[in-house]
């Protein structure tokens, strides 16, 4: 429980006018008591506060308890959910308009190529350098050598990740390409 202050000093702690706390009051702000006729509103300040936070919450993000608060299926809950819903699919084009998202398949395409290239590499190092190092007897000579090969395997996986990235940058831009086309016109040529 928080402090109990009053209708006008919630409003000076908030930073509203007292109209504007009324206003809360109506829309299902918690209250301590008070409010009557010649009664003055007694507001617990954490309740109410926490009040806001879930409502501004509700009215940028939406919420799953819609249902509840305006009834199921009510135009209101409704109405946030279409308007939640746009505001993503909107964020969504943004997003892929300025290529900050990946078709989901196609990082898996690429990891796996990498991962099978990595693997294959590592895989051989062993063979590839077994013969080599059996005859050295310095261990920096050795340490060098190992060093030096994982190195390579560190390039040849960083040249596959290179050509898969290019090769998916190219697949997008072919399909922008496709999308562009399918679009193009004013809407004076689409009638």
């Amino acid at each position: 429980m928080g402090e109990i202050v009053s209708k006008k000093m919630f409003a000076k702690m908030v930073g509203k006018s007292e109209r504007w706390i009324g206003k809360w009051v109506d829309e299902g702000m918690p209250t301590a008591g008070g409010g009557g006729k010649g009664r003055v509103l007694e507001i617990d300040t954490e309740d109410a506060i926490d009040w806001l936070i879930r409502r501004e919450v509700r009215r940028q993000y939406g919420d799953d308890d819609d249902e509840t608060e305006d009834g199921v299926g009510s135009a209101s809950a409704e109405d946030r959910l279409l308007k939640k819903v746009r505001r993503e699919k909107l964020q969504i084009e943004v997003d892929l308009a300025r290529r900050r998202l990946v078709p989901l398949d196609a990082v898996g395409r690429i990891l796996q190529a990498v991962g099978a290239v990595f693997a294959t590499q590592l895989d051989s190092l062993s063979s590839r350098l077994a013969s080599d190092l059996a005859v050295i007897d310095d261990p920096a000579t050795v340490r060098e050598r190992i060093h030096a090969e994982t190195r390579r395997i560190r390039g040849s996986t960083s040249e596959r990740l290179d050509d898969a990235a290019s090769e998916l940058i190219k697949e997008l831009d072919a399909l922008d390409s496709i999308d562009r086309d399918d679009g193009e016109g004013t809407a004076a040529e689409d009638e």
